[in-house]
């Protein structure tokens, strides 16, 4: 069974202090270290949108590390939805889409789902 989280049920928040760092999947991706670290602007548990200066095509597949202060790095394995240049700066948003959590290869675990819902409490719970 599939836990596919859809956008529109999913409620946005910001996490003060969280940065996201990622890595292309791909061949070299064993061999390749995490980007520096990335400003989130807010988080859902179906996605994540932050500000970097590296050009991500839509549809990559990518792994992120969600780095939250005084929290263990959580792993998601994510797709580029949309990237849009932030005007006069070299930076862009990035718009990720988490992959389906669940026991399949390439999905993300049903208990990375169970940390994306405490977060949810804890930082949109109480708005």
């Amino acid at each position: 069974m599939s836990y596919v989280i859809e956008k529109r049920r999913c409620r946005r928040f910001e996490i003060p202090g969280a940065e996201v760092k990622f890595k292309k999947m791909g061949l070299l991706f064993w061999v390749q270290a995490f980007s520096e670290p990335c400003p989130v602007i807010d988080i859902s548990k179906g996605s994540i949108s932050f500000t970097c200066d590296k050009k991500l095509s839509n549809g990559k597949r990518l792994v992120i590390q969600l780095l939250i202060p005084n929290e263990t790095p959580l792993n998601l394995n994510a797709i580029v939805w949309r990237q849009e240049q932030i005007m006069g700066s070299e930076k862009k948003i990035t718009g990720i889409k988490f992959m389906p959590f669940g026991s399949r290869y390439g999905w993300n675990s049903r208990e990375s789902l169970d940390v994306l819902r405490k977060l949810d409490e804890i930082y949109a719970g109480a708005k």
